[in-house]
């Protein structure tokens, strides 16, 4: 657990009992007072708060379900680095079985394979923006279809890379059935996991314009606290999929600038109920280990990816030299 280290008073202590912890009351000072001269003894730890690719001045840590460290930090670190997160990230099942699903399902399936390849590029894109590669801090995808299209399970199958696919409080699969604080909340923090925020129809606000620029610039609304003054913040940069039966811009704007940082696919992702069901199923329960491989990859061989990243970009520089509509 983490804790502030006033948990250490004589007041706090007894909180610990509901973690399993035996704290006799009648010893509570004295023990509070012996636990407070350990502390001095211990090794100091470096705490991070958030998920993805973090830089921190020793160099790049990409906290996942644990932390994975650039070889710079690996070679002089000299205390523990932690990371604190909101959500579920926690390896389950096996990656075998995960693997299996998606040479049987998936591969071949051009829609479904988009779908892992947006989930893997959250975190590339931002391993990519702390090394000043690209400007931008993620897309967002809007899958959109009616109730038989697969759209929920591609994004099921995105998410799965990462950590818990299943709708639940800290999953990576969120309604859009809430406030737009609320929304800004859960991505807060967020560099490189991709989030899953399902039915658009759900959604509370009309205008989603506000959000959805919000959400492209990885930064929140500007709030002030009680006192007028300013508060920091919320920011974050991560791919977000938006999942609904009408277009993401129908409640928005129409402007370039919202279509350029969003790309809607409006296909059939699933090529049958079978195939759908065999994906769910399998995602439910075995999820979280695609995404630290890519992890390890991205730090141990940066100027590989780097170096691929910009042949691509030549590419279609080269393929967008005759656009004229400035949205290319």
């Amino acid at each position: 657990r983490i804790e502030t280290s006033d948990i250490l008073t004589s007041q706090k202590l007894p909180s610990l009992i509901m973690y399993g912890f035996s704290i006799n009351e009648k010893y509570i000072k004295s023990l509070s007072n012996a636990l407070q001269l350990m502390r001095q003894s211990l090794p100091l730890s470096s705490l991070y708060t958030g998920v993805g690719v973090i830089n921190t001045k020793e160099g790049t840590v990409i906290s996942l379900d644990e932390p994975y460290l650039s070889k710079e930090i690996r070679q002089s670190q000299a205390s523990e680095i932690i990371c604190e997160t909101q959500y579920d990230l926690k390896p389950k099942g096996t990656f075998e079985r995960w693997w299996r699903m998606y040479l049987d399902e998936v591969k071949g399936n051009l829609l479904l394979e988009l779908a892992v390849i947006f989930g893997v590029s959250s975190l590339v894109t931002a391993f990519l923006k702390t090394k000043h590669e690209v400007e931008f801090a993620g897309t967002i995808y809007s899958f959109m279809g009616n109730s038989s299209s697969g759209k929920s399970t591609s994004a099921a199958l995105l998410a799965s890379l990462a950590g818990n696919s299943n709708k639940g409080q800290n999953s990576l699969m969120k309604s859009l059935n809430g406030t737009r604080n609320g929304i800004e909340s859960y991505l807060n923090e967020n560099h490189g996991v991709p989030i899953v925020l399902d039915e658009l129809s759900s959604a509370t606000f009309r205008d989603s314009t506000g959000l959805l620029y919000s959400i492209a610039e990885g930064l929140g609304r500007q709030r002030s606290d009680i006192f007028g003054k300013a508060k920091s913040v919320r920011h974050w940069g991560t791919s977000v999929i938006v999942t609904g039966e009408h277009s993401i811009f129908k409640d928005s704007a129409k402007n370039d600038g919202l279509r350029v940082r969003t790309i809607e696919i409006t296909e059939q992702f699933t090529k049958s109920a079978e195939n759908a069901d065999t994906i769910k199923k399998v995602t439910s329960s075995n999820y979280g280990h695609v995404m630290p491989l890519v992890a390890q990859y991205l730090l141990n061989r940066e100027q590989e990816v780097i170096q691929w990243f910009r042949t691509e970009h030549q590419w279609f520089k080269k393929q967008l030299e005759n656009e004229t509509s400035n949205t290319g």
